[in-house]
């Protein structure tokens, strides 16, 4: 009886023992199952350029957004270009974000030649003080007294000493169209932004282009021309740019789709009837740059 139950001990514990091995087997190979899964064929590898070079690569907006991460590398490794870089150009809107009160020219002066006295005589922007005189240039503002302020007839950038403004719009230039030397005309007009600048500390500063002419009076012409006021505003934009003024295309509000002043805008095809002041108006008044 004593020998049967050895047998049985004996029996059993060779079951368990065969039992554990079957198992550690079974263990083995499905390990080696998994490990030959991992090892089977890859993706092609990406390319072995610096992380920096291809982060800036933006991310396809079309791209599923169940893409899985190369893998040579952690999903949280992958690149984070889905949106521009930085220094990329923002595009600014050409229209204008809202329309000025005419209280906002409460504490403006307009700065110009008889085209700006045309502007005065409109009257369409409140209480804006007009320093403006028929055949004004950019050297007479220092040597015409045609201002007259406190009593006492002064010239433009003697009158700037003795008032302050919030704005300073300038519009001179056409008058310069006869001029012999262009570079002149251009030195003369920095001269001048600089000086009002020194005068209105703190003052928004805008160079309006000049007006065009009506074709016909620009056909007619060799010197008060379409190209020729065209170059002239080429010039006073990068003017405007190197003096951090506003530029302000007002020409733009009033030339036709050839860039000249449309006929029935003027009389004698330079200045502007009260149509197409109020234009002129419209646009300052959308383009206050804020």
């Amino acid at each position: 009886m004593k020998n049967g139950r050895k047998r049985v001990r004996l029996f059993f514990r060779r079951a368990a023992v065969c039992l554990c091995g079957a198992a550690i087997v079974w263990l083995l190979a499905d390990g080696t199952y998994v490990i030959l899964e991992k090892s089977g064929p890859r993706r092609p590898a990406v390319s072995s350029a610096p992380l920096s070079s291809f982060e800036r690569v933006p991310v396809p907006a079309s791209a599923p957004s169940s893409a899985a991460p190369p893998p040579s590398a952690p999903a949280s490794s992958a690149p984070k270009a889905a949106s521009a870089p930085a220094s990329a150009p923002r595009a600014v809107s050409s229209k204008p974000k809202k329309t000025a009160g005419t209280q906002w020219f409460d504490d403006a002066v307009f700065i110009g030649d008889s085209r700006t006295e045309g502007l005065r005589n409109y009257d369409g922007l409140g209480d804006a003080t007009y320093f403006a005189v028929k055949g004004l240039m950019v050297d007479t503002v220092y040597t015409k007294a045609a201002v007259k302020l406190g009593g006492k007839k002064m010239t433009v950038m003697q009158a700037l000493k003795r008032r302050k403004f919030g704005k300073v719009y300038i519009m001179l230039g056409v008058n310069e169209l006869g001029w012999a030397s262009f570079e002149t005309f251009l030195k003369d007009y920095a001269k001048m932004v600089d000086d009002v600048k020194k005068d209105q500390p703190g003052a928004r500063i805008y160079l309006q282009s000049i007006l065009p002419v009506s074709a016909e009076k620009s056909a007619s012409e060799t010197i008060y021309t379409n190209p020729k006021i065209k170059r002239a505003n080429d010039a006073i934009r990068r003017l405007a740019q190197e003096k951090q003024a506003r530029y302000l295309a007002v020409d733009a509000a009033v030339g036709d789709a050839s860039g000249a002043l449309p006929e029935g805008a003027s009389v004698d095809g330079v200045h502007l009837n009260a149509e197409y002041c109020g234009k002129w108006c419209e646009y300052l008044k959308t383009h206050t740059g804020n």
